[in-house]
Protein backbone atom coordinates (compact mmCIF):
# COMPACT_ATOMS: atom_id res chain seq x y z
CA UNK A 1 0.00 0.00 0.00
CA UNK A 2 1.25 3.47 -0.83
CA UNK A 3 0.95 5.98 1.97
CA UNK A 4 1.34 9.72 1.63
CA UNK A 5 1.40 12.07 4.59
CA UNK A 6 2.47 15.65 4.98
CA UNK A 7 4.44 16.42 8.10
CA UNK A 8 5.83 19.72 9.31
CA UNK A 9 9.38 20.47 8.22
CA UNK A 10 11.65 19.66 11.17
CA UNK A 11 13.01 22.53 13.21
CA UNK A 12 10.27 24.98 12.28
CA UNK A 13 7.14 26.06 14.10
CA UNK A 14 4.42 23.55 13.08
CA UNK A 15 2.29 25.92 10.98
CA UNK A 16 5.24 27.33 9.08
CA UNK A 17 6.69 23.82 8.87
CA UNK A 18 3.58 22.54 7.09
CA UNK A 19 3.75 25.36 4.55
CA UNK A 20 7.42 24.64 3.84
CA UNK A 21 6.65 20.94 3.53
CA UNK A 22 3.95 21.77 0.98
CA UNK A 23 6.42 23.92 -0.91
CA UNK A 24 8.96 21.08 -0.86
CA UNK A 25 6.37 18.56 -2.13
CA UNK A 26 5.56 20.71 -5.16
CA UNK A 27 9.27 21.39 -5.74
CA UNK A 28 10.09 17.67 -5.79
CA UNK A 29 7.38 17.20 -8.43
CA UNK A 30 8.82 20.10 -10.45
CA UNK A 31 12.33 18.64 -10.26
CA UNK A 32 11.05 15.23 -11.39
CA UNK A 33 9.30 16.87 -14.35
CA UNK A 34 12.28 18.98 -15.47
CA UNK A 35 15.54 17.25 -14.54
CA UNK A 36 15.77 15.01 -17.63
CA UNK A 37 14.81 17.59 -20.26
CA UNK A 38 17.64 17.76 -22.81
CA UNK A 39 19.75 20.89 -22.65
CA UNK A 40 18.96 21.79 -26.26
CA UNK A 41 15.22 21.84 -25.46
CA UNK A 42 15.11 23.48 -22.01
CA UNK A 43 15.24 26.95 -23.57
CA UNK A 44 13.07 26.20 -26.60
CA UNK A 45 9.47 27.43 -26.55
CA UNK A 46 6.97 24.73 -27.52
CA UNK A 47 5.20 27.17 -29.84
CA UNK A 48 5.35 30.83 -30.85
CA UNK A 49 4.49 33.01 -27.87
CA UNK A 50 5.13 30.34 -25.25
CA UNK A 51 7.79 30.56 -22.57
CA UNK A 52 10.44 27.89 -22.43
CA UNK A 53 10.39 25.36 -19.63
CA UNK A 54 13.71 26.69 -18.36
CA UNK A 55 12.32 30.22 -18.23
CA UNK A 56 9.31 28.99 -16.25
CA UNK A 57 11.55 27.25 -13.71
CA UNK A 58 13.61 30.42 -13.30
CA UNK A 59 10.42 32.47 -13.03
CA UNK A 60 9.23 30.24 -10.18
CA UNK A 61 12.47 31.12 -8.39
CA UNK A 62 12.13 34.79 -9.24
CA UNK A 63 8.63 34.96 -7.77
CA UNK A 64 9.72 33.18 -4.59
CA UNK A 65 12.69 35.52 -4.22
CA UNK A 66 10.49 38.57 -4.75
CA UNK A 67 7.89 37.53 -2.18
CA UNK A 68 10.29 36.26 0.47
CA UNK A 69 13.20 38.67 0.13
CA UNK A 70 11.54 41.88 -1.01
CA UNK A 71 8.07 41.66 0.51
CA UNK A 72 8.63 39.59 3.66
CA UNK A 73 12.19 40.74 4.46
CA UNK A 74 11.95 44.27 3.03
CA UNK A 75 14.99 43.94 0.77
CA UNK A 76 15.32 46.67 -1.85
CA UNK A 77 16.21 45.45 -5.35
CA UNK A 78 19.79 46.30 -6.27
CA UNK A 79 21.53 46.39 -9.65
CA UNK A 80 23.34 43.20 -8.59
CA UNK A 81 20.02 41.48 -7.79
CA UNK A 82 18.68 42.42 -11.23
CA UNK A 83 21.63 40.58 -12.85
CA UNK A 84 20.45 37.23 -11.44
CA UNK A 85 19.60 34.57 -14.03
CA UNK A 86 15.97 34.54 -12.93
CA UNK A 87 15.26 38.25 -12.83
CA UNK A 88 12.68 39.37 -15.42
CA UNK A 89 13.30 36.08 -17.25
CA UNK A 90 9.86 35.99 -18.85
CA UNK A 91 10.55 39.31 -20.56
CA UNK A 92 13.33 37.78 -22.72
CA UNK A 93 11.95 34.74 -24.55
CA UNK A 94 15.35 33.63 -25.90
CA UNK A 95 17.42 34.18 -22.73
CA UNK A 96 17.59 30.56 -21.58
CA UNK A 97 18.81 29.21 -24.93
CA UNK A 98 20.96 32.23 -25.77
CA UNK A 99 22.78 32.02 -22.43
CA UNK A 100 23.15 28.25 -22.64
CA UNK A 101 21.25 27.49 -19.44
CA UNK A 102 20.70 23.80 -18.78
CA UNK A 103 17.89 22.08 -16.92
CA UNK A 104 20.34 21.45 -14.07
CA UNK A 105 21.29 25.13 -13.97
CA UNK A 106 17.67 26.32 -13.89
CA UNK A 107 16.79 23.88 -11.10
CA UNK A 108 19.95 24.83 -9.19
CA UNK A 109 19.04 28.53 -9.34
CA UNK A 110 15.55 27.78 -8.01
CA UNK A 111 17.09 25.67 -5.23
CA UNK A 112 19.45 28.50 -4.20
CA UNK A 113 16.41 30.70 -3.74
CA UNK A 114 14.60 27.95 -1.81
CA UNK A 115 17.58 27.74 0.54
CA UNK A 116 17.23 31.47 1.20
CA UNK A 117 13.52 30.96 1.87
CA UNK A 118 14.27 28.19 4.35
CA UNK A 119 16.74 30.47 6.14
CA UNK A 120 14.09 33.20 6.43
CA UNK A 121 11.41 30.81 7.69
CA UNK A 122 13.64 29.46 10.45
CA UNK A 123 13.43 32.95 11.98
CA UNK A 124 9.64 32.93 12.26
CA UNK A 125 7.08 31.44 14.61
CA UNK A 126 3.48 30.47 13.92
CA UNK A 127 2.21 33.78 15.29
CA UNK A 128 4.05 35.46 12.39
CA UNK A 129 1.71 33.72 9.94
CA UNK A 130 -0.97 36.32 10.72
CA UNK A 131 1.29 39.36 10.81
CA UNK A 132 0.32 41.88 8.12
CA UNK A 133 3.14 42.78 5.76
CA UNK A 134 2.70 46.05 3.88
CA UNK A 135 4.38 46.49 0.52
CA UNK A 136 4.13 49.11 -2.19
CA UNK A 137 4.40 47.86 -5.76
CA UNK A 138 4.23 50.14 -8.77
CA UNK A 139 2.81 52.89 -6.60
CA UNK A 140 0.04 50.78 -5.09
CA UNK A 141 0.06 49.80 -1.43
CA UNK A 142 -0.72 46.16 -0.67
CA UNK A 143 -1.03 44.14 2.50
CA UNK A 144 -0.58 40.39 2.89
CA UNK A 145 -0.01 38.08 5.78
CA UNK A 146 2.76 35.49 5.73
CA UNK A 147 0.16 32.70 5.59
CA UNK A 148 -1.22 34.11 2.31
CA UNK A 149 2.28 34.58 0.85
CA UNK A 150 3.32 31.00 1.61
CA UNK A 151 0.04 29.67 0.20
CA UNK A 152 0.51 31.84 -2.88
CA UNK A 153 4.01 30.46 -3.46
CA UNK A 154 2.72 26.88 -3.32
CA UNK A 155 -0.13 27.72 -5.69
CA UNK A 156 2.12 29.66 -8.09
CA UNK A 157 4.66 26.86 -8.38
CA UNK A 158 1.95 24.21 -8.75
CA UNK A 159 0.30 26.15 -11.57
CA UNK A 160 3.58 26.56 -13.46
CA UNK A 161 4.41 22.88 -12.84
CA UNK A 162 1.16 22.02 -14.63
CA UNK A 163 2.07 24.38 -17.44
CA UNK A 164 5.48 22.71 -17.72
CA UNK A 165 3.90 19.25 -17.86
CA UNK A 166 1.59 20.44 -20.65
CA UNK A 167 4.53 21.94 -22.57
CA UNK A 168 6.44 18.66 -22.21
CA UNK A 169 3.52 16.81 -23.81
CA UNK A 170 3.36 19.32 -26.66
CA UNK A 171 7.11 18.85 -27.21
CA UNK A 172 6.77 15.04 -27.01
CA UNK A 173 9.07 14.97 -23.96
CA UNK A 174 6.82 12.89 -21.74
Amino acid sequence: MRRRVLTAHPGLAPGIGYYLSGMEEVRSQLVAAVKDIPDDLIGKPAFLGAHSIGALVLHIGEAEWFWMQMVVCGHQLTDEDAKAACWDILDDVDAVSRKGYTAAFCLQEAEKIRNQTRDVLFGYSDKDLERIIAYERKGYPTEHNLRWILHHLIDHEAQHKGQILMLKRLMALS
